[in-house]
């Protein structure tokens, strides 16, 4: 039987190696919740509220995130599988080392995220916002930025081969990071 959560307001509660399989929290209210170890796969947070939680080395698959609020969350670790994110509200937070391979985000503004050492591969990050986030040594595999926004986000040690790279924004130190990657030499001399 899975736990009814929906419209509660969830106050530092700390969840730890749980089966929340199908665990509903939409339309609730979470702050400061931590999540850890846990099998969040086919919860419903849609709706819901975010603010400053934990989804630390969880499993997530097939959950829903549509029209949930995320604002300075942290999902370090976790595995995202084919999660229903469309449209999110994501505002600041670290989701480093976090998974989000083939994750459709098409428009979601992930600008000043912390998404270092994250698994983009093959991600749908057409007409996202990433300004200023930080894609270090992100993989990036296969991914499709098609229209997105990365100007001032930090690419260094990106795995950038087969990136869909049409009609994205960059500014000067991208292009020239970019450019170095691939082999050119970048300078006057």
């Amino acid at each position: 039987m899975s736990k009814d959560f929906s419209r509660e307001q969830l106050r530092g509660l700390r969840f730890q190696d749980e089966d929340l399989h199908g665990a509903d929290f939409s339309e609730g209210m979470l702050e400061g919740v931590v999540f850890e170890g846990c099998d969040l796969s086919g919860a419903d947070f849609g709706a819901a509220v975010l603010e400053r939680c934990a989804l630390l080395t969880c499993r997530v698959e097939r959950a829903r995130f549509s029209l949930a609020t995320l604002t300075d969350c942290k999902t370090t670790g976790s595995t995202f599988l084919r999660c229903d994110w469309r449209p999110v509200t994501v505002s600041g937070g670290d989701w480093s080392y976090a998974s989000l391979r083939a994750a459709e985000l098409t428009g979601t503004s992930l600008a000043g995220l912390r998404l270092s050492e994250a698994d983009l591969s093959e991600a749908v990050l057409v007409r996202c916002d990433v300004r200023g986030a930080d894609l270090s040594h992100a993989r990036l595999r296969g991914a499709r930025l098609r229209g997105a926004d990365l100007r001032g986000a930090v690419l260094d040690g990106c795995e950038v081969d087969g990136v869909d790279w049409d009609g994205v924004r960059i500014d000067l130190a991208t292009a020239v990071l970019l450019a170095r990657a691939r082999g050119a030499l970048v300078g006057d001399d």
